[in-house]
């Protein structure tokens, strides 16, 4: 009998201590003048995203709509860390970009001890290697690089256009889930420009370069998705264990392709304008550096003119500039076939959007006279800017981002309201959110690229469309996906109609994912050709 009550007595005092412990985390946030979300929250939601009840969009928008629309920001916990979420415009901007120097780095996600190539990617460095690694690849990435790249996704556009209509001569008109199709063409664009060999994914399906980007940049899986928690809750034991986040096999494949490849082009004097011979030039300095360029490949774009990255004397390893070609498969492999595969979607099923599109494309492309399309005739097309603008509006590569804090301070959020940051605090920017928020975006779910015509586009708050992130820490690849998608739907919708199928998902609802955006039950097109 002893033995019982000693037990109901402590079952009784911990569920006092974790009330004690949830209205401690409540009163946190209130007692600062911040609304909050229910302490519960963080791990109901992992229960959620687990169990497949609740998606990366479904968390967002539950934080974001939890407090009334005037409340410019919102609390929550994050297990033990207090979270602060960005809604207003003006408090996101302050903190992306006025008080960037506070708020550089991401929030602890993969050491180079867990994962040695995702792990020295510039998406997750910190602090000062951040910095240098940041400067040693923004001229890189400037225009006129993008200009020297361009023909080699040109060449993957032509490719594709040539395997679909053999496939429609052959076969007769067909039918295809654009996301499958175009995660082939966004692969081989990586494999030429990041890798520097040619591949034809949708000739040779199962290729080896194919399947192994295929395997390390799925972040939808249930088993990443439980990695990342082992490592996020248990790091050292995970460390201990030897397990990594990528698998080893394929790693080690793209290691060597890279390394190999470098070594190669050095001793046979090789220059191929791509992603391996700039990261050669980047590691040996003789990338100029100074001021950014301000042309514009879109809406878009970050802006990083104003932003000045001083030269580093830094000395990179080979894994460290291996890291980035590998960063480059993830971001291109997943983030562009799916946009890709959403601006195609919104093509097809609305016609009055593919016919002012195809007008466009076709009277450029007469005015060519048989010569190819290059970067800067991309440029002046505005009503695709428009198109590509409307889709990273409606499915933005990146739900969320989070920015954290590097020091104990104490900061304005807004008018008035000032908050103790201490060091490993983080805020949130709900970048769908903001793109979804009808105050910013009326009629959200409709796709209107008129939003971002000459007539309208003024009207749209710079910090309310952040598709590639805000502030220095934005995506150094904007131009090069923008590039990508321009060129991949040019030559798309050039040679082919795209037409909704009885498998079109009209309206496309999203699957409850808990990684980059995706379709519920895919994307599917028919592809008329138009000759």
């Amino acid at each position: 009998m002893i033995w019982l009550i000693f037990l109901v007595a402590v079952v009784a005092l911990l569920v006092y201590r974790m009330f004690q412990k949830e209205k401690e985390k409540t009163t946190f946030f209130t007692s600062r003048g911040i609304k909050v979300k229910n302490p519960q929250f963080f791990m109901l939601s992992l229960f959620k995203l687990l169990t497949g009840q609740m998606g990366v969009v479904e968390l967002l928008q539950e934080i974001y709509y939890e407090v009334p629309e005037n409340e410019k920001v919102v609390g929550f916990w994050d297990g033990e860390t207090p979270i602060i979420m960005l809604k207003d415009p003006a408090v996101l901007k302050n903190f992306a970009v006025k008080e960037f120097e506070h708020f550089q780095d991401r929030k602890d996600f993969l050491s180079e001890e867990i994962d040695p190539l995702f792990g020295n990617s510039l998406f997750v460095l910190k602090e000062q290697k951040w910095r240098d690694m940041r400067s040693t690849l923004s001229p890189a990435f400037t225009g006129s690089k993008m200009r020297q790249m361009c023909d080699l996704i040109i060449e993957i556009g032509m490719q594709m256009v040539n395997y679909l209509q053999k496939e429609a001569k052959d076969k007769g008109i067909q039918s295809y889930e654009m996301k499958e199709l175009l995660s082939r063409v966004a692969h081989d664009v990586i494999a030429t420009c990041a890798f520097g060999i040619k591949v034809d994914s949708l000739t040779n399906r199962d290729n080896e370069v194919y399947l192994a980007g295929k395997e390390l940049s799925d972040f939808n899986g249930i088993g990443k998705f439980l990695k990342f928690m082992f490592y996020r809750f248990f790091p050292k034991l995970m460390i201990a264990s030897g397990m990594q986040i990528s698998p080893v096999k394929e790693s080690n494949f793209f290691r060597s392709l890279v390394t190999d490849s470098m070594k190669y082009r050095e001793q046979q004097n090789i220059v191929r304008p791509d992603m391996i011979h700039l990261l050669m030039e980047a590691q040996k300095g003789k990338l100029s550096h100074g001021q950014g360029e301000k042309d514009s490949a879109g809406f878009a774009t970050v802006d990083e003119s104003s932003v000045e990255w001083k030269k580093t004397e830094r000395k990179w390893t080979e894994t460290e500039i291996v890291a980035q070609c590998f960063l480059f498969l993830l971001a291109g492999f997943e983030s562009i076939s799916a946009s890709l595969s959403f601006a195609t979607h919104e093509i097809g099923v609305n016609p009055d959007v593919q016919k002012k599109l195809y007008e466009e494309i076709k009277s450029v492309n007469d005015g060519l006279k048989g010569e190819r399309i290059n970067y800067d005739m991309l440029q002046k097309m505005k009503y695709l800017d428009m198109v590509v603008s409307e889709t990273l509006r409606k499915y933005p590569p990146t739900a969320i981002v989070d920015r954290e804090c590097n020091k104990d301070i104490t900061l304005e959020l807004y008018e008035n309201k000032h908050f103790d940051f201490k060091k490993n605090h983080a805020v949130w920017i709900p970048i769908y959110c903001f793109h979804w928020d009808a105050k910013h975006f009326p009629n959200p779910e409709k796709f209107d690229p008129e939003r971002f015509s000459d007539e309208n586009k003024h009207m749209i708050n710079p910090s309310t469309y952040v598709p590639f992130g805000i502030g220095p820490r934005n995506c150094i690849g904007s131009r090069f996906a923008l590039m990508e998608l321009k060129t991949v739907l040019y030559y798309m919708v050039l040679n082919f109609k795209l037409e909704p199928t009885e498998k079109t998902q009209i309206p496309l609802k999203m699957a409850k994912s808990f990684g980059t955006l995706q379709s519920e039950r895919g994307i599917y097109l028919q592809l008329r050709p138009r000759n």
